[in-house]
């Protein structure tokens, strides 16, 4: 998996600091729940980039060390102990897709403000210009369906 080798980390902990006054501010479960994710996804995803520059600028010094003192044996020893990683729990699957999308700039808080604005609009009238519930609007669509046309 790639990470962001060029982390703005003092801007990624505003941030994150920002998310948490928001969080501390809301009342809405929702939106707890959206902000709750966004912030742990944030720190998920700074964690994992600190984690991996070290292992990019320690890695060939480990592995020079083991070729120049004939450690091999220490190394499977290593291995025997990782544990394996590709069948993970649905938990750290779920922390893994949270830290994926924070990676990628994806906030279920913004996905959120999105569907709520969305749904008022739903209810309110039409004399704006909102879609209502007959009228299906032009918002993307997540269905991987064709719409029907109606039969005359």
């Amino acid at each position: 998996m790639k990470y962001d080798r060029q982390l703005d980390a003092p801007s990624m902990v505003e941030d994150i600091k920002a998310l948490q006054v928001k969080l501390d501010a809301t009342k809405d479960e929702d939106e707890q729940r959206a902000l709750e994710e966004d912030v742990t996804g944030k720190m998920l995803w700074f964690l994992w980039c600190g984690i991996c520059a070290e292992v990019d600028e320690l890695l060939p010094k480990v592995v020079n060390y083991i070729r120049r003192e004939g450690a091999m044996r220490g190394l499977r020893v290593v291995c025997a102990v990782n544990p394996s990683l590709t069948d993970p729990s649905d938990d750290q699957a779920n922390l893994q897709r949270i830290m994926y999308d924070a990676g990628a700039n994806t906030s279920k808080y913004q996905l959120w403000l999105v569907a709520r604005a969305r749904e008022q609009a739903k209810w309110s009238g039409t004399s704006r210009g909102i879609p209502t519930l007959g009228d299906q609007g032009t918002a993307p669509s997540t269905s991987l369906q064709t719409p029907s046309t109606p039969a005359v």
